[in-house]
């Protein structure tokens, strides 16, 4: 089976603590027609302390074309990338040119040639290296990444698979935009970077015994819900969409979904020890909490970058799995976890893995 070998996280240049930004989104929105009085409080029930950015904050009050976020995007997701995968291999002592695919994912940021095509010039890749950018799949990217690349690793045993997401919400965020989504937005969304390196089984890579084995993965996309998640293309950039039901659907869907993918391996909810849940806000957590009935304590890893990083889309479930990483010698040979994302159409994106 495919293995998770190695992962690394990158972190966005500027840190604002929760209370900072929260002061900054009200002097920005007061006075105007927005409810700002009322509205402000969801900083204070996200259970989050500080988030990372790439920008300074007055950038944010500041009119931007979609070019100008656009350059800034270029030029700072090329640095996290570079610094991610670089403490990525170096984990494991390998070089970029023995790297024999990559998949980039983002959401919040377009070029062309895109972003893998860049590090290629930057680091050193493979001249032949196969290259997968996923594009649109905002905070389910994640997941869908190491999915895709457990994929890749199985029906090329040899070979390994770089995985790099990389989100900047931050230049995504409109000082005009007077909705809820908007506001609920700035409560939440951080920059990052992060990177997971998969090997098949015929992999050399493969031979240490700590490394997560990949054993199968489900992706569902929902009926009807192309509005609960996403963006709006507006003259400035990217315009967020978001629902106000998506804890209620990840309510009653998660649960299913999970139930469902388990049943195909003689699983069931009891036999999942470890779970590397997509931090996507406190009431997203709560509400995994509440579907699958988990004891107290079991989401804590998700909670802990929720509070130290907000929601980064598609790299958070990453850094999840990061810190689930640094304590893998402490866990268990032969234990059930499972890795989930939720994002835009409105999607699931599961991954069952066992430790070894």
């Amino acid at each position: 089976m495919p293995k998770i070998i190695s992962t690394a996280t990158a972190d966005a240049p500027y840190i604002l603590p929760q209370n900072e930004i929260k002061n900054f989104t009200y002097n920005l929105f007061s006075g105007s027609d927005i409810d700002i009085e009322r509205l402000i409080s969801v900083f204070d029930n996200s259970e989050i302390a500080q988030r990372h950015i790439s920008v300074e904050p007055e950038w944010l009050a500041k009119e931007h074309t979609f070019k100008e976020r656009s350059d800034i995007f270029s030029e700072v997701s090329l640095e996290l990338a570079k610094q991610a995968i670089v403490e990525c291999l170096a984990g494991v002592n390998i070089t970029p040119a023995k790297i024999d695919n990559i998949i980039y994912v983002t959401s919040t940021g377009v070029m062309t040639p895109t972003l893998d095509a860049r590090l290629f010039n930057e680091l050193g890749f493979n001249a032949h290296i196969k290259r997968l950018p996923l594009w649109g799949l905002g905070c389910a990217g994640g997941a869908a990444g190491i999915s895709r690349a457990m994929d890749i690793a199985r029906a090329y045993p040899k070979e390994n698979v770089l995985v790099v997401a990389v989100e900047l919400c931050s230049l995504t965020f409109q000082k005009d935009d007077l909705s809820k989504s908007n506001i609920v937005a700035a409560s939440l969304f951080g920059d990052g970077c992060a990177c997971v390196l998969v090997a098949g089984d015929e992999n050399e890579l493969s031979a240490n015994e700590k490394c997560p084995e990949l054993i199968a993965s489900l992706s569902t996309i929902y009926d009807n819900s192309l509005d609960v998640m996403g963006w709006d293309i507006v003259e400035t950039g990217f315009s967020v969409v978001f629902s106000r039901d998506i804890p209620t659907i990840v309510k009653e869907n998660v649960k299913p979904n999970i139930t469902e993918l388990l049943s195909m391996h003689d699983l069931g909810i009891e036999d999942i020890k470890h779970y590397i849940t997509h931090p996507g806000g406190l009431k997203v957590i709560n509400a995994y909490e509440d579907s699958l009935g988990v004891k107290s304590g079991t989401l804590n890893i998700s909670r802990k970058i929720l509070k130290e990083h907000g929601n980064m889309s598609s790299p958070s479930v990453i850094y999840v799995l990061d810190e689930f990483l640094k304590n893998i010698k402490k866990v268990k040979a032969g234990e059930y976890g499972l890795l989930s994302s939720l994002g835009p159409g409105f999607s699931s994106e599961l991954v069952l893995f066992k430790t070894s």
